[in-house]
C-alpha cells in the first residue's frame, strides 16, 4: 500500500517553503539591487534639495531651514566662493573628497555652468562622495554633499537588521504554520477516528467539523447525512431480506404441502387434485410476481433500463390499463369509474408509465372501501395532464404519507399481507416517476380515502 505524507507536516513544509521563497527573494533584492536603489534615491533627494536652494539666497530664513533639513538626513551644505575653493573648517570633509569636488567646481567655473551634479566618475565607477553644486547670484557656489561611506554604513545597518528580522519571521512562521496545521487537521483526524468507530458498528457516532472552518463543517454535515442514509439503507435492506424471506417462505411451504397432499391423498381424486393443483399454481404465480417486482425495482434503481421517451396518447394508455382489470373487476364485484378525457398526448416511456398506472390502479383496488369503487380521472390543465386515481379506503395518516413510497411499507405496521401484492408497487412507481422528473404524490386523510396523482407535461395537438 502506497504511503502518503501527513497533512499537518505537509502544510507546515509548504508554509515554510513559501516563507523561504519570500525571504530569499528579499535577500536577493538586498544583495543585488538594494545598494544601487538606495544610492539612486539619495542622489535624487540631493537633486531635489538643490532645486529648492536655487530659489533662495545665502543667509535668509529659507536657506537656513533647508540647511537644517539637509542636516537631518545626512546631507552637508557648504557655501564656497568661486575665487577661493576652500571648505569651511566647521564642516569637515576628507581631503580626497574635497579634491574631487574642487576639480569639478573648477570645471564648472571654467565652463560658466550654473550647476554641477555628479556622483559617478566618467568610467562609471562610483565616487566616494555625491555632490551637487549650484552657482549663486554673487558668484559663490552652494555645495551639497553626501558621503558614500555613510551610505554604505547605513546599508550595512539595514542588512544587519534584516538578518534579525529574517530569524524572527522564520520563528513566527514556524509557530503560526504549526498552529494553523494543527487546528485544520485536528477535526479531520477526529472525523477519521469517528469513521473507524462507525465502520466497527457504532451507529451512535456523530461527525464534528469543529468551529473554525465552514468547509470542514460542510464535510461533517455531509458525512452525517451519508451515515443517516446508509443506516436507513441498512434498515431497508434488513426489512427487504426479512420480508422477501417471509414472502418466499409462505408460498414455498404451501407449494410443498399441497404437492405432498396430491402425492399422498388426492392423487386419484380429480376434484381434490384440481383444487390442490390450483393452490400450487396460485402460489407459483405469487412467487413469480414477487421475483419480477424485485428485479424491476433493482433495474430501475440501478438505471439499467434507460428511458425510451416518445410521444404517447396517455388517454388510450390509461384506458388500456383499465381494460386489463376488467376480468378481476367483474369476478370480484369492483367498479372502476372511467373519467378519461380523450386524446391527451405526452412524451414518456410508454412501457414504464403503463406499469405506473397499473401499479397505482391495482393499489387503489386493493385498498378501496366497502363500496369497492375506484375513480380514475385524466384531465388537461393548460400545459399539464393530471392523472388521479381515487379510492374510498381507510386513508393514510399525515405522518405516514411519505412512508408509503418505501419498499414493504405495509409490513412496518402489520407484518402481514392483507391484500394481494408484493409491497413493492409504490416504490417502483416512485422510481419511474423520479426518472421522468414528473411531479407526483398522494392526498389523503385518515378514514377519508386516498387520491394518488401524477402531473404529465402535455403535448398539444397541432
Amino acid at each position: 500500500m502506497k504511503k502518503y505524507g501527513r497533512l499537518k507536516f505537509n502544510m507546515l513544509l509548504y508554509f515554510l517553503l513559501f516563507a523561504s521563497i519570500i525571504i530569499c527573494s528579499l535577500w536577493v533584492f538586498q544583495m543585488a539591487f538594494f545598494e544601487g536603489f538606495y544610492q539612486n534615491q539619495k542622489f535624487k533627494t540631493m537633486i531635489n534639495y538643490s532645486e529648492q536652494f536655487k530659489s533662495t539666497k545665502v543667509g535668509d530664513s529659507k536657506f537656513t531651514e533647508l540647511e537644517n533639513l539637509c542636516d537631518d538626513i545626512g546631507i552637508d551644505v557648504f557655501v564656497i566662493s568661486h575665487d577661493n575653493l576652500v571648505f569651511p573648517q566647521n564642516r569637515p570633509i576628507s581631503e580626497n573628497d574635497g579634491e574631487l569636488i574642487k576639480k569639478a567646481l573648477i570645471q564648472c567655473v571654467k565652463s560658466g555652468s550654473n550647476e554641477c551634479v555628479t556622483g559617478i566618475e566618467p568610467n562609471g565607477r562610483a565616487l566616494g562622495i555625491f555632490y551637487s553644486a549650484i552657482k549663486n547670484t554673487d558668484g559663490s557656489y552652494t555645495v551639497l554633499t553626501s558621503s558614500h561611506a555613510e551610505l554604505k554604513e547605513t546599508i550595512s545597518v539595514i542588512r544587519f537588521q534584516f538578518i534579525y528580522t529574517t530569524v524572527i519571521v522564520v520563528i513566527i512562521g514556524v509557530v503560526l504554520a504549526w498552529f494553523l496545521a494543527t487546528r485544520t487537521t485536528k477535526p479531520i483526524v477526529e472525523m477519521s477516528q469517528t469513521a473507524k468507530k462507525w465502520a466497527d458498528g457504532d451507529e451512535n457516532v456523530t461527525f464534528n467539523g469543529g468551529k473554525h472552518y465552514a468547509e470542514l463543517n460542510e464535510l461533517a454535515d455531509t458525512l452525517n447525512y451519508a451515515k443517516q442514509s446508509v443506516s436507513k439503507a441498512g434498515i431497508l435492506q434488513r426489512d427487504l431480506l426479512a420480508n422477501v424471506s417471509h414472502d418466499l417462505k409462505t408460498p414455498l411451504t404451501m407449494i410443498r404441502a399441497y404437492a405432498e397432499m396430491i402425492r399422498d391423498i388426492s392423487g386419484d381424486n380429480k376434484v381434490k387434485r384440481d383444487k390442490h393443483t390450483k393452490v400450487i399454481m396460485d402460489e407459483a404465480d405469487r412467487l413469480t410476481m414477487l421475483v419480477n417486482d424485485i428485479l424491476n425495482l433493482s433495474k430501475l434503481q440501478a438505471s439499467v433500463d434507460s428511458l425510451e421517451p416518445k410521444e404517447v396518447n396517455l388517454s388510450l394508455l390509461t384506458e388500456r390499463v383499465i381494460g386489463r382489470f376488467a376480468p378481476y373487476v367483474e369476478n370480484q364485484g369492483y367498479t372502476i369509474e372511467n373519467n378519461v378525457a380523450p386524446d391527451l398526448l405526452t412524451i414518456v416511456d410508454e412501457q414504464k408509465i403503463e406499469q405506473v398506472i397499473y401499479n397505482l390502479l391495482g393499489n387503489s383496488i386493493n385498498y378501496t372501501g366497502d363500496d369497492k369503487t375506484v375513480k380514475v380521472y385524466l384531465t388537461a390543465e393548460s400545459d399539464k395532464i393530471i392523472l388521479e386515481i381515487i379510492d374510498s379506503g381507510k386513508g393514510i395518516s399525515k405522518e405516514k404519507i411519505e412512508t408509503i413510497w418505501e419498499r414493504y411499507y405495509r409490513f412496518s405496521e402489520t407484518n402481514t399481507r392483507p391484500v394481494k401484492g408484493t409491497g413493492l408497487g409504490l416504490s417502483i412507481v416512485k422510481t419511474i416517476l423520479e426518472a421522468h422528473n414528473l411531479r407526483f404524490g398522494v392526498r389523503s386523510k385518515k378514514d377519508c380515502g386516498s387520491n394518488f396523482y401524477v402531473e404529465f407535461n402535455r403535448v398539444k395537438n397541432e
